[in-house]
């Protein structure tokens, strides 16, 4: 580690607003092998917007401390700490650089926590630098490793809401049809999040493409992607696939 007096001034503060019991559960909830502080998500996000002793420097160098910490702590909420600090900038400016430091964050994530977290961050750095990101998105995609695989779609939406579309189906589409045949929980999981997202934004789109793919998408992304609709259309949609899939 670079910056050893950082992450020990970061893990202290961590330490200091962090509950025992709930630093035992959090592993358990995220099925994460990383220890915990057992720090709230409120709690931390304001801890890291208060800031720490670094944050008076260039902001290239504010980085590329958070880079070290996060690619060598083994304290899951310094991983989130500097997620926080992308998280309050990413949305107003994304320096040209960033990607290139941060693309390689996605080696050390190993539950769903961290992964939507980073996949939020992402999802505006592709919005910013969309060839660049987008290209390691695609590359992902095609790999059977799950974090960077549940990443690769996760950060084609910004989170959730009326605004979270920013992309066509031209583009999503592809991404999310190479994944539907990855019945792992998290996948399914992600899959089905991202087409209920788009239904928002394109419903007629969204429904030609489950009507084209029942057949190989899953019970459970199929429930997530329709899970916003009318109760007697949800059930017709799972009764449609039971017939596809029959």
């Amino acid at each position: 580690m670079k910056y050893p007096q950082f992450h020990k001034e970061v893990l202290a503060e961590l330490e200091a607003i962090g509950s025992p019991s709930f630093a035992l559960h959090t592993p358990r909830d995220r099925r994460s092998e990383m220890l915990y502080s057992g720090v709230r998500v409120p709690e931390r996000r304001k801890l890291s917007r208060k800031g720490f002793s670094f944050f008076d420097r260039p902001e290239s160098e504010v980085i590329a401390i958070w880079d070290d910490l996060f690619m060598q702590s083994p304290n899951g909420d310094v991983l989130f700490c500097a997620l926080d600090y992308l998280r309050f900038r990413v949305r107003k400016s994304v320096p040209p650089y960033l990607w290139s430091v941060i693309r390689n964050w996605v080696t050390r994530v190993e539950n769903w926590a961290h992964s939507d977290e980073m996949s939020w961050v992402y999802s505006y750095v592709l919005e910013a630098y969309f060839d660049e990101v987008f290209e390691d998105l695609e590359r992902w995609n095609h790999e059977d490793e799950l974090w960077p695989k549940r990443i690769s779609i996760v950060s084609l939406i910004h989170y959730t809401g009326k605004n979270s579309v920013f992309l066509p189906p031209k583009v999503v589409f592809p991404m999310v049809e190479r994944c539907l045949d990855d019945h792992r929980y998290y996948m399914q999981k992600a899959t089905g999040w991202v087409l209920r997202e788009m239904l928002r934004a394109y419903p007629s789109e969204v429904e030609e493409f489950l009507t084209n793919h029942l057949s190989a998408i899953g019970s459970d992304a199929l429930s997530r992607s329709v899970e916003h609709m009318e109760k007697d259309l949800r059930n017709w949609w799972r009764e449609r696939r039971k017939e596809a899939t029959a």
